[in-house]
């Protein structure tokens, strides 16, 4: 059976630092999910490869994004657990003929292309490390938000109707966005405004998208376009102990 349209699977570990990403996609997929899609988050320890699979059999969602840390062949989700291998043919058509998103290191090396070549739709992820801010607590602040605004963009897009091409210029349309914020914009006085302007652009430099540009899988959300983005965004002013960390570790091959 072919994917189905409208629906959507979100992976969204909190350890490891994980939890800087999934808090804002969860604020996000909140603000931006319209009427007669069907969303799951799968969240904490429900993020493991064994439910994973189960959710993706059930459900099968046209739309796959996964947070996690990687490298060139591996993807993983909670505790570091390998959901996806680029060597294994059988993980691989788990994302067949879905739109995946990986917000992880490394994986645009060999695995993304992997999953493009074994039959998904497209892939965005990252060739190089993903950078990212923890000078506050996950999704406190505008700064520690920053880089995640910009990669998320994409999946906002989608769940308001735009295609996969679409989607894919809106996420670099808000990299700048975010850059412009903390280098002339209302943050450019924060302190680490450099770093995190630096870390945009690192990010935005690696950010790779492959595949087919065409597929909506939203199409009825359309009559969106134009809305301002994530308004339900929560931002509050608190900065603690300044911190970067890239979004890597040590992988099991």
């Amino acid at each position: 059976m072919p994917a189905l349209a409208n629906t959507f699977l979100f992976v969204e570990p909190d350890d490891n630092y994980l939890n800087y990403a999934s808090v804002p996609l969860h604020q996000i997929i909140e603000a931006n999910k319209q009427a007669g899609q069907s969303i799951t988050e799968l969240m904490g320890v429900d993020a493991n490869p064994a439910k994973i699979k189960e959710v993706l059999s059930t459900l099968n969602p046209l739309v796959f994004l996964g947070c996690g840390h990687g490298s060139p062949t591996v993807f993983t989700c909670q505790n570091l657990a390998p959901l996806l291998h680029a060597e294994n043919s059988q993980e691989l058509a788990l994302m067949k003929e879905r739109i995946v998103l990986l917000t992880s290191c490394l994986t645009a090396q060999q695995l993304g292309p992997a999953l493009v070549d074994a039959g998904a739709v497209s892939y965005a992820g990252y060739q190089q490390e993903f950078w990212f801010y923890i000078g506050d607590e996950a999704g406190a602040s505008r700064a520690v938000n920053s880089p995640f605004l910009a990669e998320f963009q994409f999946i906002t897009s989608l769940l308001r109707g735009k295609s996969t091409g679409e989607a894919r210029a809106d996420q670099l349309a808000k990299y700048d966005e975010e850059i412009a914020y903390w280098t002339t914009g209302e943050g450019k006085n924060h302190a680490d405004s450099s770093e995190l302007a630096q870390i945009l652009n690192l990010n935005k430099s690696i950010s790779v998208f492959l595949g087919e540009a065409s597929v909506s899988p939203s199409p009825q959300a359309g009559a969106l376009e134009g809305v301002p983005i994530s308004p339900a965004i929560p931002f509050a002013i608190a900065f603690a102990s300044v911190g970067y960390v890239i979004y890597k570790t040590t992988i099991a091959k």
